[in-house]
């Protein structure tokens, strides 16, 4: 299938995100006006695009430096989670993208600036090491199939990774014993196919699309290593590495769709919901016990996600060493968020009853999208044994 994209003829700066808060809660109106026709296309429709580059969301998570908002964690966390709150589908592409360009931090400088050069420039894709990779002309020649690509029909550069293979054909390893996992840029115009491949029951707006890098050549400045990621340009946001930028994106996307799903719920049953016979739900003092205690539960891992990703960024301009244990953690805490708020929005599906059933619903596309972005690699629960391993040690 052939890109989607949406683009003004003359490159120009980015505009001035004063307040994302604000401008995610004045897109709200639109995102939900355009959430059957984001279903139907399966990805972005044009309005919500346009809407995104003008505004300058694209670039939320870019550094100042490349004309971006480089956004502190707490803001990065709230836009999120507001976007979600209006449309999983649309939350979730926009914090896909938003995650995938903040990597122009650990680009080249003069590399990123040509990249990031108007308000369309965004990056997308999948970083998994599924491309094969190899020195070429004093860059790397790459080539690769992909899947998952959130939003790459509208991005202007694709990603993907893969381990630097040598003239061996094994994997080379850096000089610190972990091997030269390589994540790269290219055009989606010309140096992408995209694939289709993208039809589900949840996220179905995603435009999470197959693709395949044609075989090219990439600059080396449009590269970073994923497990040694350097910080080239912008503050201590991005010294937090690729993995936590996409967890906090995450983070904010699970917040904003339970939260949806809470107030859905709520809203239903102060409207008189009640089986034949028995005391309207909003009466029931078990059904009262339970929302109150979902409500604290989703509270709680709010703060959680705002204080340790927050935390993480003041050690970093502190200077402090932050390794692979502190992104583990973070990862830690991404996981058990998405475990509360799944668990939450099950609760609101499982109390509609009948008024969850027939579409539109908007408490059943809270329940189709969360069980459906819940999968992803990024929530894995198996982090939790990394974070219980300092503690097994008797580290605080």
């Amino acid at each position: 299938m052939p890109p989607i994209t949406w683009r003004t003829a003359d490159p120009m700066t980015s505009p001035t995100l004063t307040d994302p808060r604000a401008t995610a809660r004045e897109l709200r109106p639109l995102i939900e006006a355009e959430a059957e026709a984001t279903d139907r296309e399966l990805t972005l429709t044009k309005p919500l695009a346009e809407a995104f580059a003008s505004t300058g969301m694209l670039h939320l998570c870019v550094p100042r430096d490349l004309g971006g908002s480089e956004a502190d964690t707490d803001t990065v966390l709230d836009v999120f989670e507001e976007l979600a709150y209006a449309d999983g589908s649309v939350g979730w592409t926009l914090m896909a993208v938003a995650a995938a360009t903040a990597y122009s931090s650990f680009l080249d400088p003069a590399a990123a600036r040509e990249l990031i050069c108007s308000p369309e420039s965004a990056f997308a894709g999948q970083f998994s090491p599924f491309a094969e990779v190899r020195h070429s002309n004093g860059g790397y020649r790459v080539s690769g199939d992909f899947q998952f690509g959130s939003g790459i029909a509208h991005a202007t550069y694709g990603g993907g990774a893969g381990f630097l293979l040598g003239d061996d054909g094994q994997p080379e390893m850096l000089a610190e014993g972990v091997p030269a996992y390589t994540c790269f840029f290219v055009p989606t115009d010309g140096g992408i196919e995209l694939r289709g491949g993208w039809d589900t029951m949840g996220l179905r707006g995603t435009g999470s699309f197959d693709y395949r890098v044609l075989e090219q050549e990439v600059d080396p400045g449009r590269t970073f290593k994923m497990f040694r990621a350097e910080v080239k340009t912008g503050g201590p946001l991005f010294g937090i590495g690729p993995v936590a930028l996409a967890g906090l994106g995450h983070s904010g996307w699970g917040l904003g769709v339970a939260q949806r799903a809470l107030d859905e719920i709520a809203a239903i049953a102060a409207g008189g919901r009640g089986r034949m016979g028995a005391v309207p739900m909003r009466d029931h003092p078990i059904f009262q016990r339970e929302l109150g205690q979902k409500a604290l539960a989703l509270r709680s891992v709010r703060l959680l996600a705002h204080d340790a990703f927050g935390s993480a960024v003041e050690r970093l301009s502190r200077g402090e060493e932050f390794g692979p244990a502190d992104v583990q953690a973070l990862g830690a805490v991404t996981a058990y968020l998405t475990e509360v708020a799944e668990d939450v929005t099950l609760f609101a599906y499982r109390s509609a009853g009948s008024q969850g059933l027939r579409n539109p619903s908007t408490v059943q596309r809270c329940f189709r999208d969360f069980f459906t972005g819940g999968l992803h690699i990024f929530v894995d629960r198996r982090s939790y044994e990394e974070y219980a391993k300092p503690l097994l040690a008797g580290e605080s």
